[in-house]
C-alpha cells in the first residue's frame, strides 16, 4: 500500500480485515509520493485512505512515525473516519486508541485525525504521510503553507481524495496531478 520506506527483512503480515475494492488497488500498490483520487459518493475512499495510512504507520522505518487524516472540519473527520481507524487497527498488537485526540498509536508509530477549520493545529509537527479528504471544501491555503512543510524534512507522501464540487482548487490539483508522471491519478 502507502508509499512506504524500505519493508524491514523481518516485516511481518497483519491483518486488519480491510479488503481493499478493485478501483482502490492501483492507489495502494502507487509509487508517486503525491496522489489524487476522485470518486463518487460512498465509493469507499474513506476506508480506503485510512487503511492506506494505517498501512503506511506499520511500513514507515523512519523513528516514531506520524500520519495525518485531514478532513475539511474536525467533526466532520470524527463522524466520517474515526469509526474506521478504530475498527481497523484493532487487530493490530499494541494498537491504543485515544478517543479524546482521535489519535491511535500503535508503539511509537501513530495516526491521527484532523480538520482544516483549524488547520494552524498542525504547525510544529512533522508528518510522514497524510491524506485531505474533500480538499475542495477546505481552505486552498490549509497545504501549501501549514500541511505541506509538515512532510519536507522526512520525504512524507501527500494523498488527496475527494468527490467532484464544480471547479475549485480540487479540480485544479486534479488537472495538474492528471497530466504529470510524476502524480498517481485516478
Amino acid at each position: 500500500m502507502a508509499m512506504a520506506n524500505k519493508i524491514p527483512s523481518n516485516a511481518r503480515v497483519i491483518s486488519t480485515g480491510y479488503v481493499a475494492r478493485s478501483q482502490f488497488r492501483p492507489f495502494h500498490a502507487r509509487k508517486q509520493r503525491w496522489s489524487c483520487i476522485v470518486s463518487n459518493p460512498r465509493a469507499g475512499k474513506t476506508v480506503a485512505a485510512i487503511n492506506d495510512l494505517i498501512d503506511g504507520a506499520l511500513r514507515c522505518t523512519l523513528p516514531q512515525p506520524r500520519f495525518a487524516y485531514v478532513a475539511p472540519f474536525y467533526s466532520q473527520a470524527k463522524d466520517i473516519a474515526w469509526s474506521y481507524l478504530k475498527r481497523f487497527t484493532a487487530p493490530i498488537p499494541g494498537a491504543t486508541a485515544h478517543e479524546q485526540e482521535l489519535r491511535v498509536d500503535i508503539g511509537e508509530r501513530r495516526v491521527r485525525l484532523y480538520g482544516a477549520d483549524n488547520y494552524d493545529r498542525l504547525r510544529g509537527i512533522y508528518l510522514d504521510g497524510v491524506v485531505m479528504d474533500e480538499y475542495g471544501d477546505m481552505d486552498p491555503r490549509a497545504w501549501p503553507e501549514v500541511i505541506r512543510p509538515r512532510l519536507a524534512d522526512r520525504g512524507g507522501w501527500g494523498a488527496f481524495v475527494g468527490t467532484a464540487h464544480g471547479y475549485n482548487h480540487f479540480a485544479d490539483l486534479c488537472e495538474m496531478a492528471e497530466a504529470s508522471d510524476d502524480w498517481y491519478f485516478d
